[in-house]
């Protein structure tokens, strides 16, 4: 019986350590490095010849704006041409999901502005085959990708969703709303959201919507940010209690 299910086999190997790289195998058993050194090829299921190859631990892009791009560029360039082998994305508050069909042109001239893309472009791009947040990640889940992603839930489409955009920009939220808004973060959460994300600059902010005012979480009220928190606070300690 195999021990490993790959080996990667005469690599050039550098570690992240700061030591000089060095050749050696790394194999790899259930997703986990499991040795590095001299393995016998006899004891992996599957051999890569690494010859004339570095092996080296990949990097984490916390602060992405790929939530579009993905799915017309998989390596998310320029990105994945650096180094990188996982992006974050649904960074500063703002996203594509929850978003009704009525308000994709909204979602998308708000990433225009901030981040470059053209809204023709994300038209032309995405498939817009979801609504909700757990229907975005399985078409990402769907798309091909030479990187690894991750994804917060913004938290202006859970407000835009739930309180109607000029309601989120203009006044607290409701505890019925702050309810419902916690059971949709939750609801992300049980299907691979790492958290939220909010951009909170206040009236002054210089990141704005296209339309030249405020985000929706610029000028949020600090008890709804507390609200979102406390869904948190109530995972990590059902996580804990397990």
């Amino acid at each position: 019986m195999t021990r490993y299910d790959l080996l990667l086999k005469g690599g050039t190997v550098i570690d992240g350590q700061r030591t000089p790289r060095y050749t050696g195998d790394v194999a790899i058993a259930e997703g986990r490095i499991a040795q590095i050194g001299n393995v016998s090829e006899s004891d992996a299921r599957r051999v890569f010849d690494a010859r004339d190859l570095i092996v080296a631990p990949g990097v984490i892009d916390l602060h992405t704006h790929f939530d579009s791009q993905i799915f017309w560029d998989p390596w998310c360039t320029m990105s994945g041409w650096h180094g990188v082998t996982s992006v974050v994305i649904g960074n500063c508050g703002f996203g594509f999901a929850p978003v009704r069909p009525e308000d994709r042109e909204r979602a998308m001239l708000t990433l225009e502005r901030n981040e470059a893309v053209r809204a023709t472009t994300m038209a032309a791009g995405m498939p817009w085959d979801w609504v909700s947040f757990p229907e975005y990640l399985d078409s990402i889940e769907r798309a091909p990708k030479g990187v690894n992603v991750l994804s917060y839930m913004g938290l202006a489409p859970v407000m835009s969703w739930v309180m109607g955009l000029e309601d989120a920009k203009g006044r607290p939220a409701t505890a019925g709303e702050r309810r419902e808004m916690g059971a949709l973060l939750a609801e992300a959460m049980d299907v691979g959201a790492c958290g939220f994300s909010a951009q909170i600059m206040g009236e002054d902010s210089v990141q704005r919507d296209y339309d030249g005012t405020p985000m929706i979480t610029d000028i949020m009220a600090p008890d709804d940010l507390l609200a979102f928190a406390g869904v948190l606070r109530e995972r990590a300690a059902a996580s804990s209690s397990c």
